[in-house]
């Protein structure tokens, strides 16, 4: 099992633009989700854009499924009302934070 790692904002950002490359182009997305050899795809052109980083395709799946964790819990909050919103400008969530406070005791 590969050690925990830490990403940075920038290593998220590079990753996501290269998933929504992936999912746009035919060749590596299907119906069901990304088509087999996906990961060795993005973890090549991480190394092209991030090449000291050393991120193996260990990391990048376990990122993705907490990329993919988070979002299903911001589609969550947005779905449960007006008192979340999104803020396209800076891209975050936005709510009071006594109402975030009482959401994340019930989650957690």
């Amino acid at each position: 099992m590969a050690p925990h790692r830490k990403w940075v904002q920038a290593e998220d950002v590079i990753l996501v633009d290269i998933l929504t490359e992936l999912a746009l182009d035919g060749k590596w997305k299907s119906h069901t989700g990304f088509k087999s050899g996906y990961l060795k795809v993005i973890e090549q052109k991480l190394a092209e854009k991030l090449p000291t980083a050393g991120l193996n395709t260990t990391n990048i799946d376990s990122r993705i499924k907490t990329l993919k964790k988070h979002s299903m819990e911001i589609n969550e909050m947005l779905n449960a009302g007006s008192d979340f919103e999104w803020d396209y400008v800076n891209h975050k969530l936005v709510c009071e934070k006594n109402l975030f406070d009482t959401w994340a005791k019930v989650i957690f």
